[in-house]
């Protein structure tokens, strides 16, 4: 097919501006357009070639892809086929048919709460060093002050995830506006450019807040994002905040875990005490609760131990009636 770079191009516009999908999402989407049509040109094949999916899922495991990446380039490529017929650019009977990849389902590893209690803990001491030796009013380096801000307005972020579950974009995305004080609500444009709102009202979270808010105006920063670099008052981003993690990680313990496991520390931490997985599901911004459920209650090894030790056919113990219709309850109300 000729002109298969416009195509893309169209299509990359199509759906940041008509679908409304996110910067994010539709970066995402050029990556794996992007190598497709680079691995058509090197192997001097069409597009309407029936063998070129399976010559490209190939060319990806040469290429060392995992089962993951090869399903989510495969799915942006079925969207830019499913665009190409409906524009009438192509028949669909002219284009090979791309079936769902199947990928192994790896269980999610959660950290344990004295791991990620030790992590916040450690940023916390290091600010609380620093604010013992410095005072932002009347300190003149402009190094040191940058490091005092950084390591506060980094415990609060760290702290955000950790208590709401947030994606490490949303919250870095997350403007001064977007702060309800009277209700202690965060709008957060989720994916998609789904709006919800997300709490902070617990003392933990809202003093932080007050004080980041306390020493952004001390230090004279007036971005209109709440998680910015102290030098030139850019959004932080999200490479930025991995590397600080894994700095802290390194100085206090043999724990590997993502800004992202955070946030599935979050969704299995709130099961495990007896949320509703429906409320969570709305929290995390999913969809559809099916998604919180297929994620979360297979790795909750908590509510496994739990079901295991009360139901199996040999256990001894008996529950009363009401106890047992009420965890009946729960469970019906949580799916």
């Amino acid at each position: 097919m000729d002109d298969l770079e416009t195509y893309i191009d169209d299509f990359l516009t199509h759906i940041r501006i008509e679908k409304n999908y996110s910067e994010a999402t539709t970066d995402t989407y050029r990556i794996a357009l992007t190598i497709f049509s680079r691995f058509l040109l090197e192997a001097n094949i069409s597009i309407t070639d029936t063998k070129c999916i399976l010559r490209f899922i190939s060319h990806l495991k040469e290429k060392g892809n995992g089962d993951v990446t090869i399903a989510h380039r495969l799915a942006a490529l079925k969207s830019f086929f499913y665009y190409l017929v409906k524009k009438k650019v192509v028949s669909k009977k002219r284009l090979p048919s791309i079936e769902k990849y199947k990928t192994t389902k790896k269980i999610i590893s959660i950290p344990t709460d004295e791991e990620v209690n030790l992590f916040i803990d450690t940023i916390e001491e290091e600010y609380r060093k620093l604010k013992e030796t410095v005072d932002v009013s009347t300190e003149s380096n402009e190094r040191v002050k940058a490091k005092f801000f950084s390591v506060f307005r980094d415990l609060t972020f760290f702290t955000l995830l950790t208590a709401t579950g947030l994606r490490i974009s949303e919250a870095l995305n997350v403007r001064t506006e977007d702060i309800n004080w009277n209700e202690c609500t965060i709008k957060i444009l989720g994916k998609g450019s789904k709006e919800r709102l997300i709490f902070f009202g617990i003392d933990r979270l809202t003093n932080l807040f007050v004080e980041l808010f306390r020493i952004r105006e001390q230090l004279g920063i007036d971005s209109p994002y709440l998680f910015v670099s102290y030098q030139h008052r850019n959004v932080l981003t999200p490479r930025y905040i991995q590397q600080v993690m894994k700095d802290f990680l390194d100085k206090t313990s043999s724990s590997n875990f993502t800004p992202h496991t955070l946030r599935h520390y979050y969704a299995t931490s709130s099961i495990e005490k007896g949320a509703n997985v429906k409320a969570i599901a709305i929290l995390l911004g999913h969809a559809d609760p099916a998604t919180t459920i297929k994620m979360y209650y297979h790795i909750s090894k908590k509510i496994l131990k739990e079901v295991f030790e009360t139901t199996n056919p040999f256990s001894n113990i008996v529950l009363p009636v009401k106890e047992m219709m009420k965890k009946r309850y729960e469970l019906l109300a949580n799916l």
